[in-house]
């Protein structure tokens, strides 16, 4: 039994008022969706210009109001006839009555490829196309007949009409001129070969060439030739984009410039061996060159004492890893140290200057004078083609003598018939030899006894002075510690103290009979690689700022190889203890 529903007249005129209600709803929605869609999906492409000279930039802007949608296109279609510069994006928000709004943009930099009507092809974001657009591309302007150039480079040499010598400086000048604003700009370097190449300096300024006003970029390279012959100096290319403005428009667009490129002319120069007349050890080629010298000490010192001696050679156009030593010849009566020379480059915005320092530690066998001879060195003036000497005049200093120099020999004995004759001895009576003897042997013993204990009163209270100073002083009282204090010296580099700790250790633990001087100790050691340590560490004194240069660690190794030597050959030569002469002489401990 199907139960049947009765609707009344205003029951069914309501149902029917809300159907068509939804009717009209569904109809509208139906007709809103294609236009919302469709406004999403616009994308439009256009150019900032479309008319343009050659080495000139264009802009494609990109762009949308629907910041959904993405702006990832292919730009391949682009690479036939344009060169992709550089892209950018951003994105504009605004709000008006409420209503929001947003405009993003994507910004293309083109360069044209060639001249001509050039297309830019549709570019394809998902299912949405862009329009083809056309840009004309005219040809760059040429210089008219007399009209100076935009930009152009000059090259030069100095010296301009040569010779030029192998090893000796050529200064090489290039200048850029240029008359608008210059971007990107980027100048290759000079390639000479076979030749080293150092850049000096570089030099902004304005000049005038053919009534024009121009900027300038100088610089100067210093170009060393490494061997004879001839030398090309290929050109030098500069590129960049030149801003230039046009007068026909009050407002224009923001670009690049347009990209130039210009190049300078090949240089080729010859190139001269050494000459043949040139009569010098070593090939010096320079423009100038002086020596000088410093002495470290005064005008006396002893023997043994080593005087440094420091010579500096100067050169215009010559670096220092060509700069010689002048060579001495042979000292009577001296030792020559040679330390480890030391230079240095550099330049006056031309010129290459080099510095170098020959030391030397000489050091006097002999009382009397001591000549530090006179020194020369030749050298090839390349400004006047010729070659010349410079002289380093001689020094002479008084040599006292050292208390740890021993006493000459006796002369020898004269012959038996220049001696005067004597009378014959006189034989005296045995009882008074025996009283003369012993009388003479009393009072021998009574002043060695006096002796003693005078050296006893004096030698104690010094010793417990310098050992009260070396507490104060913060110096280790064991042997290991001054050891120990002397290689750190020795690692750190430090002079002042390496030399502080050695003299402790000579006085208190070496075979130095107490003395503390290093000189001393130099001139009784016979290894002459500690020697020769010693006296580069002596020699650090003379000099002020020296002291940070110096590296003992080998002077730690000699001292270390002679001290563990010395050590075991004492060992063995020390005499038996029963000797009561031998143990009051036996070194003391260490």
């Amino acid at each position: 039994m199907v139960k049947q529903t009765r609707w009344t007249a205003s029951q069914w005129m309501a149902a029917q008022r809300i159907a068509r209600g939804w009717q009209a709803v569904l109809v509208m929605s139906l007709y809103l969706l294609p236009a919302t869609h469709a406004q999403a999906a616009n994308i439009t492409a256009q150019l900032d210009r479309d008319h343009i000279v050659q080495g000139e930039t264009v802009t494609l802007i990109i762009q949308t109001d629907d910041p959904q949608q993405r702006l990832e296109g292919d730009f391949g279609a682009l690479a036939e006839d344009f060169e992709l510069l550089d892209q950018r994006s951003e994105t504009q928000m605004s709000i008006v009555n409420g209503s929001q709004s947003a405009l993003v943009r994507l910004m293309v930099t083109l360069e044209p490829r060639r001249t001509g009507a050039l297309t830019v092809p549709p570019l394809h974001f998902g299912s949405i196309t862009t329009s083809p657009l056309t840009l004309t591309v005219d040809a760059a302007p040429e210089p008219k007949p007399g009209e100076a150039p935009a930009v152009f480079i000059e090259v030069e040499v100095d010296p301009h009409d040569g010779p030029y010598y192998v090893h000796a400086q050529l200064l090489l000048t290039v200048r850029v001129f240029y008359q608008q604003s210059l971007t990107e700009a980027a100048i290759s370097q000079p390639e000479p070969a076979p030749a080293a190449v150092r850049l000096l300096d570089e030099v902004p300024y304005q000049a005038e060439r053919a009534g024009e006003h121009y900027r300038v970029l100088e610089r100067h390279y210093a170009i060393f030739p490494e061997r004879s012959g001839p030398l090309v100096i290929p050109p030098m290319t500069l590129s960049g984009r030149l801003v230039e403005r046009r007068t026909d428009k009050l407002w224009q667009p923001s670009v690049r410039g347009r990209r130039i490129e210009v190049s300078s002319d090949k240089m080729e120069l010859t190139i001269n061996p050494k000459p043949a007349s040139y009569s010098g050890t070593d090939w010096i080629p320079a423009r100038s060159l002086e020596l000088s010298q410093t002495v470290s000490s005064s005008d006396a010192l002893t023997v043994g004492e080593p005087v440094t001696r420091t010579i500096m050679v100067d050169a215009v156009g010559l670096e220092e890893n060509m700069i010689t030593a002048p060579a001495w010849p042979e000292i009577k009566d001296a030792r020559i140290y040679p330390d480890q020379p030391q230079g240095i480059s550099r330049n006056d915005g031309k010129w290459v200057l080099g510095h170098k320092e020959f030391r030397y530690a000489v050091v006097p066998e002999k009382a009397g004078e001591l000549v530090l001879p006179e020194l020369k060195l030749d050298w090839w003036d390349t400004q006047n083609n010729r070659q010349q000497t410079a002289v380093l005049p001689e020094q002479r200093l008084r040599v006292l003598p050292s208390s740890v120099v021993p006493v000459p020999p006796p002369a020898p004995a004269a012959p038996a018939s220049e001696l005067t004759p004597a009378s014959p001895p006189v034989a005296a009576p045995v009882g008074e030899t025996r009283s003369w003897s012993w009388n003479w042997l009393t009072v021998l013993f009574a002043a060695l006894w006096l002796i003693t204990l005078a050296f006893g009163i004096f030698l104690f209270p010094r010793r417990g002075l310098r050992a009260k100073k070396a507490r104060e002083a913060g110096i280790p009282a064991t042997e290991s510690g001054v050891l120990g204090r002397l290689e750190q010296a020795c690692k750190n580099g430090d002079a002042g103290q390496a030399r502080r700790a050695l003299s402790h250790w000579l006085r208190e633990f070496g075979p130095a009979g107490g003395s503390a001087s290093v000189l001393e100790f130099i001139r009784h050691n016979p290894d002459q690689a500690l020697v020769r340590q010693l006296l580069l560490l002596d020699a650090k004194g003379f000099r002020p700022g020296a002291e940070e240069s110096w590296s003992g660690r080998e002077l730690w190794q000699a001292f270390s190889a002679w001290r563990a030597n010395w050590r075991a050959s004492d060992k063995n030569n020390q005499p038996a203890v029963t000797d009561l002469y031998a143990v009051a002489s036996a070194p003391r401990g260490r």
